[in-house]
């Protein structure tokens, strides 16, 4: 069989044509849905009569209808198994959705967590620097106050004399009554 493509209108011209006895090969028009068989006058066999009665046209026309219901009803099953089998997607793409917002969740929730516990570690660590650096300036101020003590209880006079004693008495140490006093 020959396959051809024609608009609706030539699909039309040539139903009318076949109907007329055209002595054409057999064709197969399709047009959108429409197929057309026409059947070639000199494919009959010689003596039948072209135009059979109505009576020998009712098994053809039984196969006929007997082949489109098979086919109806395999188109309607493979339409029910694929609704079928979009209806299993949905389902599966909705728990899979549903699983993601869990875990997205559950990712939020972990990273709030997280964030908490860095703000109270950060705040802890200022509050240990803050109590470093208080501790830091008390001991300034304390070598402050002795390094000002010292200067103002040891003052060295010209002559390397050391002024600023009680009572004017000043007490000199060689360096071996200084490693006496030191033991």
């Amino acid at each position: 069989m020959e396959q051809t493509k024609h608009s609706k209108a030539e699909a039309s011209d040539l139903i009318e044509s076949a109907a007329c006895g055209a002595r054409e090969a057999t064709t197969r028009i399709g047009a959108g849905n429409l197929v057309l068989l026409a059947s070639d006058a000199r494919a009959l066999p010689q003596g039948k009569n072209p135009s059979p009665s109505p009576v020998e046209r009712w098994p053809d026309l039984l196969e006929r209808v007997q082949g489109a219901a098979r086919y109806i009803r395999d188109v309607e099953e493979r339409a029910q198994e694929q609704e079928t089998h979009v209806q299993d997607l949905l389902r599966q793409v909705g728990a899979d959705m549903d699983a993601a917002r869990a875990q997205v969740r559950a990712a939020e929730r972990e990273t709030h967590e997280v964030h908490a516990q860095a703000i109270k570690l950060i705040q802890a660590a200022e509050e240990r620097a803050a109590a470093a650096e208080a501790r830091a300036a008390a001991a300034e101020q304390m070598l402050q106050r002795i390094a000002e003590t010292i200067d103002a209880e040891f003052v060295m006079q010209a002559g390397g004399q050391v002024g600023g004693q009680a009572g004017g008495v000043q007490h000199t140490r060689t360096p071996t009554s200084a490693a006496r006093a030191a033991s």
